[in-house]
């Protein structure tokens, strides 16, 4: 006779950890604040501006010049924004408790990809798209940087740190074209370009430079109580937890297509 055991439960194993993506390679998380949580925020930015040469006039026989007066920067605004995770489930097997702790930890699983899919979005709408002059990663990167800290071709001259961001499929063709350094929990290009790989970012070969990148969020998840969202005629709970979000880069940003894939 053959007997048929029923499965044994045991617990579950845990993550080894969450993935590089965006945060770990932007500045945050800062705590949004309760009023920002709905209005968003808007800061004046520290990192942007560049300077220009001016002769010394006494040295030279040159006629005096006029020096250029750069207007200020724009305030940066952000809008804020909710990533949420959902679980419906019927009663039996677990207790409230443990669906609060499942629907925090659905959350805890998607919000970093949600938050870069956001960052994405303001990117697309702001950033300058560049021609890289070959098809490699190398020239694509290559161009990418030139246009941010350079002052050819367009007269950025970023001095501080930049971020890239694009797709983890890129991660590959970087790691084959050594365009990575590992520096610590941070993945830089050899001229000290923070990366962010994630996979809320395109997958259709763009790749986004930017000024550096912040992110802010809500000090707290919020849960929806299980006795507040048991639907008696379906039997079942509608949980949810959400966290408020705002994404921003400084300055600048532009952006350039690698088509991967092509050799030739």
């Amino acid at each position: 006779m053959t007997t048929v055991l029923p499965y044994q439960i045991v617990q579950a194993p845990e993550p080894r950890g969450r993935r590089y993506g965006i945060f770990i390679a932007a500045n945050g998380p800062n705590t949004l604040p309760p009023h920002a949580r709905a209005g968003g925020i808007t800061y004046e930015p520290v990192s942007c501006g560049y300077s220009r040469i001016f002769d010394a006039v006494c040295h030279t026989d040159q006629p005096a010049q006029s020096k250029i007066s750069d207007e200020d920067e724009d305030w940066i605004t952000a809008d804020p924004f909710v990533v949420y995770a959902t679980l419906l489930c019927g009663p039996v097997g677990h207790t409230e408790e443990e669906f609060s702790t499942k629907v925090q930890r659905r959350l805890a699983n998607g919000e970093q990809t949600s938050v870069e899919a956001a960052m994405a979005a303001i990117l697309l709408a702001g950033a300058v798209p560049v021609t890289p002059p070959g098809i490699t990663l190398t020239d694509t990167v290559g161009e990418l940087e030139q246009w941010l800290y350079g002052i050819q071709p367009a007269d950025q001259g970023y001095g501080n740190v930049g971020c890239l961001h694009a797709s983890p499929r890129i991660s590959a063709y970087a790691m084959n074209e050594d365009l990575i350094v590992q520096d610590g929990p941070l993945l830089r290009t050899r001229m000290g370009t923070v990366w962010s790989f994630g996979g809320g970012y395109p997958d259709d070969g763009t790749i986004y430079i930017s000024g550096q990148p912040t992110f802010w969020q809500s000090s707290d998840v919020f849960v929806s109580p299980p006795s507040q969202v048991f639907h008696q005629e379906s039997n079942q709970y509608h949980m949810i937890a959400e966290r408020e979000y705002a994404v921003a880069y400084d300055c600048l940003a532009a952006s350039a297509t690698f088509n991967w894939g092509i050799t030739t």
